[in-house]
């Protein structure tokens, strides 16, 4: 736990509860804790069964532990939090104690339906010992039936990183397996359900009523109900209210006013959107390390990227620099099955792309904030190769030539990059071009890949503060045939009556990955070279 610090002789900041999502032990170690017990409260008395997807380390599991001490009857817990003094419909919440069953399903890693099952059913024999219970399991249902006779109460089921088995195995053939393990469960749970008081189920991803709770279908989804969408993480309400003597403390130390820290606090870490309402959530798990550490950093990309992200990218070999791969549509919130998953979708459900209106109102998806930005490319090139990337010689190897125009070095300095990998980790079109963009995207450039004109599409525009860049990349082809689709498109048309230089620029990459043409550039405003291209080809 963090150390008390003096402000003043009057304030003092708060231990923070790092690593902490016992709810229990941050009340009683008088951690710093947001109520949440409003919205808590709230869907205790309109739901009955419901779900919940947020990103890792958004405050799932402390919103499960909080449910836990609630239907436990641990009201001493909630003295002075929302739940305990604000009534709902006019009457007060009575912390009335049930029987619960809570399941977290990311304690152990499995591979097949036969774990799958086998952990289902230790996590639920685990937990009904408690209450004195120790029977077989000879079907789900049966067993939630003579758990009910035997505590005689109505049960409440806590469901924690429910989609863990199926991420962990999202590539692997025996997924949809895995899946009608977990529905059954779910299903047994409607079977069950006049026995069943509460039942709560969070998770990363959605998977639809028709598959993962196709047996289980009285089971509501709020993940985009406006009335929840602040139920994780922070709003800007509880940051600048709850966190404000910490915001005094870090701006001291960054030497910058109040209102700059704020500024730099959202760019960082802000721009989250669950719900129609847009309204823009903070990362917990960032906040918290932010105010402990008193430095802006990628916290929570540095605790731990899931891989099944970039599983699913190498799988589906993704193009990460296709925009139009990324674009905004109602498939993004309700993928039928896992097999059926598609990078866009878990790149939105695990936090990674949010949705933001443009200048025109149209939504997009785009990186939630600064951390997500930079962290995202760095952790997506370091997948692919088993070496220690040396970031800082490849970026300002890059920079320097396109900053100084040393082209007879960008070939050179492209292949040292590609060094890093091997064919068997890339060995596709998609890879190329991602790997290739993520690069550029970290020198702080501005790159936009498939950029539409009047006759097809920019593979990627870059642009510094005096040049353009037009780059058209081909696979086992020639720089020539990517310089020729450029010039006969006239791709660098629109841009002519600018100010700034142009350069169009041909890269054509070998199986290997390697760059063995010369890569062609070209000054379209300079008539001769231009000319003699076009004689050329």
């Amino acid at each position: 736990m963090t150390r008390m610090k003096e402000i003043s002789k009057q304030t003092y900041l708060q231990d923070f509860p790092l690593g902490a999502s016992d709810f229990e032990t941050i009340r009683q170690k008088k951690l710093l804790y947001i109520d949440k017990t409003d919205y808590i409260h709230n869907l205790i008395k309109t739901s009955e069964a419901c779900f919940i997807a947020r990103p890792r380390r958004f405050g799932k599991s402390l919103v499960i532990s909080t449910l836990e001490a609630i239907f436990k009857g641990k009201k001493n817990l909630f003295e002075g939090l929302s739940i305990s003094t604000t009534p709902r419909k006019g009457q007060m919440y009575l912390f009335e104690e049930f029987p619960v069953i809570r399941l977290d399903l990311s304690s152990i890693k499995i591979s097949n339906k036969e774990e799958c099952k086998n952990l289902m059913h230790k996590l639920l024999l685990k937990q009904v010992k408690l209450y004195g219970f120790d029977k077989e399991i000879k079907s789900y249902s049966s067993f939630l039936e003579e758990f009910y006779d035997h505590v005689q109460k109505k049960i409440v089921i806590l469901v924690d990183e429910y989609d863990k088995p199926v991420l962990d195995n999202i590539t692997q053939e025996n997924v949809l397996e895995i899946q009608k393990e977990l529905s059954s469960f779910f299903g047994a749970t409607k079977i069950c359900n006049k026995y069943i008081q509460f039942l709560f189920i969070t998770g990363i991803t959605k998977l639809s009523n028709a598959n993962m709770f196709s047996e289980g279908n009285h089971i509501i989804d709020l993940g985009r109900n406006e009335k929840f969408d602040s139920m994780f993480g922070y709003t800007q309400e509880e940051l600048e209210t709850q966190f404000k003597p910490y915001i005094e403390v870090l701006s001291q130390k960054e030497n910058t006013s109040y209102n700059e820290t704020l500024i730099n606090i959202k760019k960082y870490y802000n721009g989250y959107t669950f719900s129609e309402s847009e309204k823009s959530i903070y990362n917990p798990y960032s906040i918290l390390q932010l105010f402990n550490e008193n430095r802006f950093d990628n916290y929570w990309f540095n605790s731990g990227t899931p891989t099944f992200v970039l599983e699913l990218i190498k799988d589906r070999e993704f193009d990460i620099s296709n925009k139009t791969e990324l674009e905004y549509g109602e498939d993004l919130f309700d993928p039928s099955q896992a097999s059926k998953l598609t990078v866009k979708n878990i790149l939105f459900q695990a936090g990674y792309l949010t949705i933001k209106k443009d200048q025109f109102g149209e939504k997009q998806l785009v990186f939630p904030n600064i951390e997500v930005h930079d962290s995202f490319y760095r952790f997506f090139i370091s997948f692919f190769t088993d070496r220690k990337i040396n970031y800082s010689r490849h970026l300002k190897s890059i920079k320097n030539v396109f900053l100084s125009k040393d082209w007879d070095s960008l070939q050179e300095v492209l292949n040292d990059y590609f060094d890093e990998f091997t064919y068997e980790t890339t060995g596709s079109e998609n890879l190329y071009h991602s790997l290739t963009f993520a690069l550029l995207k970290l020198t702080g450039f501005k790159v936009i890949s498939e950029v539409l004109t009047k006759k097809g599409r920019i593979d990627q525009y870059l642009e510094t503060k005096n040049d353009i860049y037009i780059i058209e990349y081909k696979y086992k082809s020639s720089s020539v045939k990517a310089m020729q689709q450029i010039v006969d498109r006239k791709y660098f048309k629109k841009y002519m009556n600018t100010d700034k230089n142009i350069y169009l620029i041909g890269i054509n990459f070998e199986k290997d990955g390697q760059i063995k043409d010369e890569i062609l550039i070209i000054n379209p405003r300079d008539e001769k070279s231009l000319k003699g291209f076009m004689d050329q080809k």
